[in-house]
């Protein structure tokens, strides 16, 4: 009987748990995430994201992959239209910065209003600015987003009879869709420069964007381009902006991201890879851009994506977003190749591409001299190229100065072997710098050289090899900052002497403290002389035809020691 009892005690008190316990877990379940949950399916919404990165303007295909040509502007739009018919109620087309600047001959010539026309045919929804946008600073930058003929002076540029001809549309009507900038702030202020997000909605639900730039911008764009603008920490931005598209009812947020990583199988570096991982755990997918790479991995749970450059491929983002929670319950990319023999091109934007190769022909085919061989940007153990030597050579003699820096950032193709066109020479110079002439003395001259040494913005080294011209100078990397140059000569071996005063050249985007080149800002009779460009086509026309470059390889004027 006692037993009995016992047992039926016990019996009410597991009942008695079991009851709690469900009180327990039900309250529970009501707390977690609603996303925790598998939703019906008929509560799930698709939204897909089609873009790209990077697009400088190419509307002419740029290479080949696997033998087979890719991209072209046509071709681009045609692979966009072509994803869209998948999801045609659901889909938003994007960029993610430096759709302008460093661009062809095709696109540069016309100040870039080819490159916003054709993805004006696109029907873009949205972009965002990369380092690129700010090259030809404030002025020109809004100009391009807001529309109107160019009128500061640089809408001249040479036509084929050798005259200035204004090549800016007088109906130019900027870009036909909104671009967002969280980072990018007026100077001494918190103020974005433009709407730091946007939200767009599909399907009844609302998808969140925030735009930002790589804090680099300062230091590789000409410094007096940049001056109004401040550059904050990526992530931190992206922080500030997510509560407030959460008060606005949106969950699903997507950043585009105008900073570079690369992918190593499914690990992700760089900058936008740091980035990404200390951004709020609200954010879905970052876009990226500025590496040029191929990205399709997760970071910290966030998917990331970058569709290389040039428009030789589209990010396909499918989203898949829970109508009641508001929020992304499933994320998915795909990269895709614009192989030009798989598809028609787009016909208008084809028929915009080819009435500029018409208006470009005339001066672009003009040739300026002929190579006896190849001269390229490759380079010997210590940095130095024969281009780069051309080059710097081409700046000494149009300046007729003692030196020539020129930095290898600069220098974007190589000359082919044969007939040299004016657009092959654009190809190598793309971006109007001027050349200056200034003074400094040898101590500064050291200095400079100790400025090729740096960190980037994570505080990770980095070295930039300045291309010279009338002097030689050795280094050894492994030595403290300050004590890196071993010595700098005259080419005949006289070393130059650190308290007399030489006469420089360099193009206007170091003259100014590009790529960290701050000690040229110290030159005395600082002169601008003419475009960079200007310098190298009147040095190839007066060198002996078929003309050749310095050889770094059998002549150096760069030593690595150490």
């Amino acid at each position: 009987m006692t037993k009995s009892r016992s047992t039926s005690a016990l019996v009410a008190l597991a009942a008695a748990l079991a009851l709690a316990l469900s009180v327990v877990w039900a309250a529970d379940a009501e707390s977690r995430p609603e996303k925790s949950k598998p939703a019906p399916e008929g509560r799930i919404v698709e939204v897909q994201i089609l873009g790209f990165n990077d697009f400088h303007g190419w509307l002419q295909s740029p290479r080949s992959v696997d033998g087979r040509p890719v991209g072209g502007a046509g071709y681009l739009a045609a692979y966009l239209d072509r994803e869209e018919r998948e999801n045609p109620r659901g889909t938003i087309r994007i960029h993610a910065g430096d759709s302008v600047g460093g661009s062809p001959l095709i696109s540069s010539y016309f100040h870039d209003e080819p490159a916003v026309y054709a993805m004006n045919l696109m029907d873009l929804d949205l972009g965002t600015l990369g380092n690129h946008e700010f090259d030809e600073g404030k002025t020109e930058m809004f100009r391009l987003i807001e529309g109107g003929q160019r009128t500061d002076g640089n809408q001249f540029k040479t036509g084929p009879d050798g005259e200035p001809v204004n090549t800016s549309d007088p109906d130019f009507p900027g870009a036909d869709f909104p671009y967002i900038a969280a980072n990018t702030v007026w100077a001494g202020t918190d103020d974005p420069i433009l709407p730091p997000y946007a939200v767009i909605k599909r399907k009844g639900v609302k998808i969140g964007f925030i735009g930002v730039v790589t804090p680099e911008t300062e230091q590789i764009v000409i410094p007096d381009a940049v001056a109004p603008f401040d550059f904050l920490d990526i992530s931190d931005t992206v922080n500030r902006y997510v509560p407030e598209l959460r008060k606005r009812g949106v969950e699903a947020i997507v950043v585009l991201a105008h900073s570079g990583g690369f992918q190593s199988g499914q690990t992700a570096t760089g900058e936008v890879a740091t980035e990404t991982a200390q951004m709020s755990d609200a954010v879905d997918a970052v876009i990226a851009g500025h590496s040029h790479s191929f990205m399709d991995t997760r970071v910290d749970g966030k998917l990331l994506v970058q569709a290389y450059s040039f428009g030789t491929a589209v990010e396909d983002v499918d989203l898949r977003i829970d109508r009641k929670t508001k929020d992304v319950v499933g994320a998915e990319a795909e990269v895709i190749t614009t192989y030009r023999d798989a598809i028609a091109p787009d016909p208008e934007v084809a028929a915009l591409v080819a009435e500029y190769e018409r208006k470009i022909a005339p001066v672009a085919n003009r040739v300026v001299g002929v190579a006896a061989e190849d001269i390229t940007r490759t380079t010997t153990p210590a940095g130095e190229s024969a281009l780069g030597d051309l080059i710097a050579d081409a700046q000494r003699a149009y300046a007729d100065a003692d030196f020539a820096f020129m930095n290898p950032g600069g220098i974007r193709a190589d000359i082919a072997a044969g007939e040299v066109t004016f657009g092959e020479l654009f190809a190598v110079q793309p971006f109007d710098n001027q050349v200056a002439r200034m003074e400094l003395t040898g101590d500064q001259i050291y200095a400079l050289l100790e400025q090729q040494f740096q960190t980037d913005p994570s505080g990770n080294p980095r070295t930039r090899i300045l291309q010279v011209s009338g002097l030689r100078f050795s280094y050894d990397a492994s030595r403290p900052a300050g004590q890196r140059i071993t010595s700098v000569t005259l080419p005949n071996g006289t070393p130059i002497d650190r308290s007399a005063t030489y006469t420089v050249a360099a193009n206007s985007f170091i003259a100014t403290g590009g790529d960290g080149f701050t000690v040229f800002k110290e030159g005395r009779n600082q002169q601008t002389l003419g475009s960079d460009l200007e310098a190298l086509e009147a040095y190839i026309d007066g060198l002996p035809q078929p003309f050749e470059a310095p050889d770094p390889f059998a002549n150096p004027r760069i030593t690595r020691e150490g």
